[in-house]
């Protein structure tokens, strides 16, 4: 929900020597860290006598020579409060047995000895699908947790059938001796061959490496941290690079230039029609469901399609083995989510959902205001056999925004929206090479535009997707997907003018078909290069048109140190005609006008500065052709006119005058009735607003552009759940337009966008956040009395996060959370207002939303 508050720089030497010592430091640090450990130090997972079933036998497989990881030594005494040997597993069980155990880094900036007891779940095919500390001893727990997910076993099995088993183990850290002192010549010795570097590559946690053509991903847990996203993964798009807000708050986005209708949202390869609920609201799926999000800007592997924009994709959370929920309660809605395993561990159910309880609140601030929003999210999952898996997931959305008038009992309708998704899966594993999916998708979205007028799509889909190794350098990615969606449109009684005629004409009742297949392959020669060419392919069918997309794609990365990594991706992405933005069941149907088309281009340089900081620097270009884009439809004006006089044709231009008057020839507008300019643009009264503002608002989704992005992205994250951890997040770029042989800065291009964030440990189990955000205005309209004046004043804010959590036993835990966004309280100018006297800044707020809370889990 959303609760706006409306009111509305000799010294070289010593610099040298500096450097010189800082660079001294980190080679010998790094050669101290790559020695073999003497014995009795290093970082050895042990095996723990915690008495779980299965649990890890008396023997966690040595690891190889010069690992790194080894048993604990002999002779050790076990943990306090442990038994002095393993339960017995049950009959017939064998216990996990480890095969692969990567080095365990000692924590950069970490002293002393300590040891992190992790409970660990050991998937069927042998991989760590979970890895839990026992107790929190950061870094040590962090650096734990995140390594022993790269982990490897032999699977447990029962009667020699494979199963999922939780077992305990510990993972023992020795301080490293101080490093010698450099010599006097060399700073630091040469690094011993065949030694581990001093920086462990984060693995990603899906087994695959980040694609080239993402720019930022958040997990949930440091979305947590974000002030201003209330916890919610998704609102965290807003602070990755290559995103500029519309107006602050408001969650859509135009990304590397793209409209927000053009942008496409997906979770687990489903798509999701809309991904907000209304006004400044929370996305519409419960963020208990949700792993990881991922930007694609551009340039994005070839299972997404049909969007010639940018590409949000969610990923969902695997069930767990165990039952677990959390809850979150607010001042403006209230959210929980719950799952539990059946059948030992081969099902598993989960429901959760969030609803608004608005009323209140806008009953103080605007008593005639009528918000409303829930959500709500199913996944049921079976395993036939321990290579396939059904499962069923239900997801539905609804809005609405109104306003009551006195002596109308109705409400009158503003807006009002809903969605529903019913998503059937079988998953099969192909032996230990790859993976299968194939889905059947039923669903129906609905709007309501007016209190007789509405839209609802009832569609049907089916679409697959597999992974399939072919040799240890080569994988292969397929699929295919099919779409009907059929269309009806309701316009009611009331009798449409010419305007709401042409505009039914846009969106009228019908059949749309979709059918798709791509591929692409992921080549790695050598460790060092990896190249993933792709092509898709679309038809898109529309009241008796239809249209073929082709999209080659090629991303590579390029491995230049074990710290610096360059990465490209380039693609050709093709769209139907879209709305605006998002809204259910509103699609523009006949392909009018042809499909949209983008080029997107970017080159980009990784750095891994420590073991939880990277640096991701990306240059991009972007080409649009025959684009959907009524935002971006209107040229600036030619600052010609005298004070009083505004060109025709434009923002403040009076077009319902005749040719010429008010000076200027042929290109200026008589001046207007004194006041100021209508929304319709005639004049300021309001006169001519069927022939003038409405059917320039029709018109307006019927232009095609050409246009083009170009700019350059800076991220640099240091991961937020660390004691100290933060974001920076900038974007310097360029978008324009080109319009009946004109070319001109975009309606909602802003030049500089800015995101930083801090997020501290004060410890305790209390946190405390804040972020900035900055950004510079859109282009304004020429104003004849101010003619250096090109842009509407830039834009500020300040977010707050402060949270105390409670340990509750060993697995469930309680927060308060008190979140603030814009505590400054900042207006935003989003327009003009023209007026014989010039144009001055219109603005709105200040949009803020302050929100104390209870969460908890289990």
């Amino acid at each position: 929900m959303t609760l706006p508050i409306p009111f509305a720089e000799s010294r070289a030497t010593v610099v040298g020597a500096l450097a010189l010592l800082v660079v001294a430091w980190l080679l010998a640090s790094r050669v101290a860290l790559a020695q073999p450990a003497p014995s009795g130090s290093g970082v050895a997972p042990a095996p723990s006598a915690s008495g779980l079933a299965p649990t890890s036998a008396p023997g966690v497989a040595p690891a190889p020579s010069g690992s790194g990881v080894a048993p604990a030594p002999s002779g050790s005494a076990p943990p306090a409060g442990s038994s002095a040997a393993p339960s017995a597993p049950p009959p017939g069980v064998v216990v996990p047995k480890l095969v692969t155990a990567p080095d365990v880094p000692y924590p950069e900036g970490a002293k002393g000895d300590a040891t992190v007891a992790l409970t660990v779940v050991v998937a069927k095919d042998g991989t760590v699908r979970e890895a839990t500390p026992t107790e929190e001893n950061k870094p040590f727990s962090d650096v734990a947790a995140e390594k022993v997910k790269t982990f490897v076993y032999e699977p447990a099995t029962r009667n020699g059938v494979p199963i999922v088993a939780k077992i305990r183990i510990e993972i023992v850290f020795r301080e490293p001796p101080p490093p010698p002192p450099p010599p006097r010549v060399a700073l630091a010795p040469p690094l011993p061959k065949g030694l581990p570097p001093m920086v462990i590559e984060q693995v990603d946690v899906r087994g695959l490496r980040a694609e080239a053509g993402r720019t930022a991903s958040l997990s949930r847990a440091e979305v947590r941290q974000v002030p201003g996203t209330f916890g919610d993964p998704f609102r965290a798009v807003e602070i990755m690079p290559g995103v500029t807000p519309i107006v602050s708050g408001l969650p859509y986005f135009f990304i590397r230039g793209a409209p927000p209708g053009n942008v496409g949202y997906f979770l687990d390869g489903l798509r999701v029609p809309v991904l907000f609920h209304v006004g400044a609201g929370p996305s519409v799926i419960h963020p208990a469901l949700v792993k990881q999000v991922d930007l694609y800007p551009g340039g994005y592997p070839a299972r997404f399609g049909r969007f010639a924009g940018g590409i949000v994709a969610g990923e969902m959370q695997d069930p767990l083995e165990r039952p677990h929920g959390e809850f979150n309660l607010r001042l403006f809605d209230v959210g929980a989510f719950a799952e539990t395993p059946f059948a030992d561990g081969r099902g598993s159910v989960a429901v959760g959902g969030r609803y608004s309880y608005t009323g209140a609140l806008f009953s103080l601030f605007s008593p005639s205001t009528i918000l409303d929003y829930w959500d709500y999210q199913g996944r049921a999952t079976f395993d036939l056999t321990p290579d396939d898996r059904i499962s069923v997931f239900a997801m539905g959305s609804y809005d609405f925004l109104g306003q009551t008038i006195e002596g109308v009992d109705e409400p009158l309708t503003l807006f009002g929206a809903e969605f529903h998704r019913l998503d059937f899966r079988y998953d099969h594993r192909i032996g230990n090479r790859g993976r299968l999916r194939s889905a059947f998708t039923l669903g129906i979205d609905k709007s309501r535009i007016s209190q007789e007028r509405n839209t609802r799509d009832r569609l049907i889909g089916t679409r697959t997707d597999m992974e399939y190794r072919l040799s240890p350098e080569m994988l292969l990615r397929a699929g295919s997907d099919a779409q009907i969606d059929s269309y009806d449109v309701q316009t009611g009684q009331a009798d449409l003018g010419p305007s709401g005629s042409t505009l039914l004409s846009l969106f009228p009742s019908r059949a749309d078909f979709v059918l798709g297949a791509r591929a692409d392959v992921v080549l790695t020669p050598s460790p060092r290069f990896e190249v993933v060419p792709g092509i898709r392919a679309d038809l898109f069918a529309s009241q008796g048109a239809t249209a073929v997309g082709i999209d080659p794609r090629l991303a590579t990365r390029t491995k230049v140190s074990d710290r610096v990594s360059v990465l490209a991706a380039a693609g050709l992405a093709h769209q139907a005609p879209a709305f605006v933005v998002p809204v259910p069941g509103f699609t523009p149907g006949g392909i009018r006008g042809g499909l949209q088309k983008a080029v997107q281009q970017s080159l980009g340089l990784e750095l891994a500065v420590m073991t939880d900081t990277t640096v991701t620097a990306t240059l991009f270009h972007n080409g649009f052709f025959d684009m959907s884009d009524p935002l971006g439809a209107t040229a600036p004006q030619p600052p010609s006119c005298p004070p009083g006089a505004f060109p025709r044709g434009t923002l403040a231009g009076d077009r319902g005058a005749g040719g010429g008057g008010g000076g200027g020839g042929g290109t200026c507008g008589a001046r207007f009735p004194q006041g100021t300019i209508g929304t319709d643009r005639s004049g300021g009264g309001g006169q001519g607003s069927e022939t003038s503002g409405n059917s320039l608002a029709v018109s307006a989704l019927e232009v095609r552009t050409r246009g083009r992005s170009y700019g350059m992205e800076l991220f640099l994250k240091k991961r937020l759940t660390s004691r100290v951890g933060g974001f920076f997040s900038y974007t310097l770029s360029r978008s324009t337009r080109t319009f009946e042989n004109r070319e001109y800065t975009a309606t909602f291009d802003r030049t500089h966008v800015l995101n930083v964030a801090l997020a501290f440990d004060l410890g305790r189990n209390w946190r405390a956040g804040t972020r900035v955000v900055f950004y510079t205005g859109v282009p304004q309209a020429t104003d004849p009395s101010a003619p250096s004046t090109s842009r509407l004043p830039a834009f500020f804010r300040v977010d707050l996060r402060l949270e105390k959590r409670w340990n509750i036993g060993k697995t469930a835990w309680l927060s308060v959370v008190a979140e603030w966004l814009n505590a400054t309280l900042t207006k935003e100018s989003i327009a003009q207002n023209c007026t014989l006297a010039g144009c001055t800044a219109t603005y709105i707020g200040p949009v803020t939303i302050p929100s104390i809370g209870l969460e908890g889990g289990i």
